[in-house]
């Protein structure tokens, strides 16, 4: 196992609480828009989405869009304040709510009588605000293995190394500029992740090259807002304390405080998953150890005294 794999293995054994096979508690990374904040505006989703505050439908938004709710007792959307504007829940999925306005028209597709209000869904939002908080901080601590380099208004995200994970560290002022390219170039890595300091405001930046939608992370560790402008985003979102703005769309999740458009944008169900984790090499971590030689310390006192 290497060094990130040990990383990676000991962050989901905290990541992963709470969520248990066969239970209706799902994980950040089971959503494909969570939010612990408001949603205002339109939107299609593929998966399953959480709402924090309120949700603010501006159109007709729809969600579970592709049936992409993972299978069980799963809701295809929840929201833990108000619901109001018009919406429908797709392919058979259920949605829950903690109030409604009176005005406010919620749909079924493929069920009759698809929602549930007065859910209290407060301890919920917590734990999924403490696990988005907890991912984007593991993410941010891993050292940068790869570099981005700069010709004029073109930027190449460019892994030239062996690891199955490439990391890349820039600050949004150094990639987010009027008419920017950004291209990536994932090289041998398997899964990437763009560690992005500051405040980030998209004018006119597209993103070429060959991106992996599913297997890509921008993680905006420190930012507050984040205006993606037009810009069609290519790969899942990290934005834990952020309230984010537009884009043309998402090709992968959204997990942010707050989400805000100002017409009908998709957020395509592309899932970030948590890198792999080699099953069959184990290598105990530096407080495990700790553990094991202070076990056997107190052992060999314990035979000490024996003898005396």
């Amino acid at each position: 196992m290497n060094f990130y794999s040990k990383i990676f293995a000991v962050a989901g054994l905290g990541l992963g609480l709470g969520m248990n096979p066969g239970t209706a508690n799902a994980a950040i990374l089971d959503y494909n828009l969570a939010l612990t904040g408001n949603l205002n505006g339109a939107v299609h989703v593929e998966g399953m989405t959480f709402v924090g505050g309120n949700l603010v439908s501006t159109q007709l938004s729809e969600f579970n869009h592709k049936d992409k709710t993972p299978e069980g007792s799963f809701d295809g959307l929840e929201v833990a304040g108000n619901v109001s504007g018009q919406m429908k829940i797709m392919q058979g999925e259920t949605a829950v709510y903690g109030t409604k306005d009176a005005s406010a028209q919620i749909f079924c597709d493929g069920s009759v009588n698809c929602t549930t209000g007065g859910v209290n869904l407060s301890a919920k939002k917590i734990a999924l605000s403490n696990e988005m908080a907890s991912l984007t901080s593991n993410y941010q601590g891993l050292a940068a293995n790869a570099a981005a380099a700069k010709s004029d208004k073109k930027i190449k995200l460019q892994y030239t190394g062996t690891d199955a994970l490439a990391i890349f560290s820039v600050n949004a002022a150094d990639i987010f500029f009027q008419n920017s390219e950004i291209d990536l170039d994932m090289g041998k890595a398997v899964q990437v992740v763009i560690n992005v300091l500051g405040n980030a405001t998209v004018t006119n930046t597209n993103l070429t090259g060959n991106w992996n939608y599913s297997n890509t992370l921008w993680n905006f560790y420190t930012a507050t807002t984040v205006n993606f402008g037009s810009m069609a985003v290519k790969g899942s979102v990290l934005a834990a304390n952020a309230d984010v703005f537009n884009a043309t769309g998402f090709d992968g999740s959204l997990y942010a405080r707050s989400y805000t458009n100002d017409s009908l944008r998709e957020v395509h169900g592309f899932f970030w998953p948590q890198p792999q984790v080699d099953p069959h090499t184990s290598v105990p971590e530096p407080s495990i150890l700790v553990l094991l030689l202070a076990g056997l310390g107190m052992l060999g006192l314990g035979q000490l005294r024996r003898r005396q």
